[in-house]
């Protein structure tokens, strides 16, 4: 188990998701979360349909990822983004992050019961 608290951390207020759970092991992480509904991403991004940017899923999952497998290194590489639904006030989700360290890179994907929201790959190299 990873401590929430400081996962949480990593986002200014108001930014980051609202992360629940967290099962982490050196190769995969899995964590909850909820798109708080009074998130600022949300001001402005489609006033009648509020939509959470997909840059913001990015932002996220790298945040997330530099720091539970990453943390010397910097980013290089963004590759195979894909959005396949939106994502709106209020879902629940879980990020999935798998790790290859002969690659160094970790793949993402946004995903809860019923939808996968985005997938996509981070590259990062030593400092």
């Amino acid at each position: 188990m990873t401590d929430i608290d400081a996962l949480k951390a990593l986002f200014k207020a108001q930014e980051g998701p609202d992360i629940t759970s967290a099962n982490v092991t050196d190769v995969t992480a899995e964590i909850n979360l909820n798109v708080d509904e009074h998130l600022s991403w949300f001001d402005g991004h489609f006033p009648d349909h509020k939509v959470l940017p997909g840059v913001v899923q990015i932002d996220w999952a790298g945040k997330l990822a530099k720091a539970l497998f990453f943390r010397d290194s910097r980013f290089l590489q963004l590759t195979n983004i894909k959005f396949k639904s939106m994502v709106m006030p209020g879902t629940a989700m879980c990020l999935t992050l798998s790790f290859n360290a002969v690659k160094g890179s970790v793949t993402f994907q946004f995903s809860n019961e019923t939808d996968s929201f985005s997938t996509g790959s981070f590259k990062f190299s030593a400092s």
